[in-house]
């Protein structure tokens, strides 16, 4: 009987032993996830894993933030040609679809990579993009379609040397309500074109 007991007890206490392990390894684990740091997210994946057909921009002036962030990416050193190819995919769901025909994939491809490879050669870097605000933001009706402006200035730095390039985007309202790019141009800081009735197809900043 005294032999039961003994393993009876002797069975309790392993079984404790055990649940206590369990409960200080999982306290364990649970500590490390907290404590380890979060996954850096770089503006490449950010651009790149953002989804425009689930959650497309809300207003022109989001539409043409997030075309920044592209734009920036094309002349970074560190991207690749996949990359840049894969950038130029995004940046052509941010297109209305008469800019899309005007610009086929390939054609488009090309001429900026030839545009990146200038910039490269130049030592040409955009430093930083900013957008005009909401305010400024004009909205008007061309053609029966509903339309927006906004200006987008880019500073850029070549050599020792900077300066500041303003365009004007032109935008669409499509048939899901999301506006689209459909044009844009070179122009001063208020809105005046540089070269009036030069449209600036992206791929090539006009100042090669």
């Amino acid at each position: 009987m005294r032999k039961v007991i003994r393993t009876a007890i002797f069975g309790c206490i392993i079984a404790v032993l055990i649940i206590s392990f369990y409960v200080y390894l999982s306290k364990r684990t649970t500590s490390n996830e907290e404590t380890a740091e979060p996954e850096k997210v770089t503006a490449m994946d950010e651009v790149l894993n953002k989804d425009f057909q689930e959650d497309y921009p809300g207003t022109p002036r989001s539409v043409i933030k997030w075309y920044n962030k592209i734009v920036k990416l094309y002349y970074n050193d560190d991207t690749t040609d996949e990359q840049v190819i894969d950038l130029a995919d995004k940046a052509r769901e941010l297109w209305d679809d008469e800019l899309i025909d005007a610009n086929p994939r390939d054609t488009y491809l090309t001429a900026l990579k030839a545009d990146i490879a200038d910039y490269a050669k130049h030592d040409r870097v955009i430093a930083s993009t900013d957008v005009c605000d909401s305010d400024e933001v004009k909205y008007y009706t061309y053609d029966g379609s509903d339309m927006a402006s906004v200006i987008a200035s880019y500073f850029v730095t070549e050599g020792s040397g900077c300066s500041k390039v303003y365009q004007k985007y032109a935008l669409r309202k499509d048939d899901n309500g999301n506006y689209k790019i459909v044009a844009f141009e070179l122009c001063d800081s208020e809105g005046n074109p540089l070269d009036s009735g030069t449209v600036i197809t992206p791929g090539n900043s006009g100042d090669n």
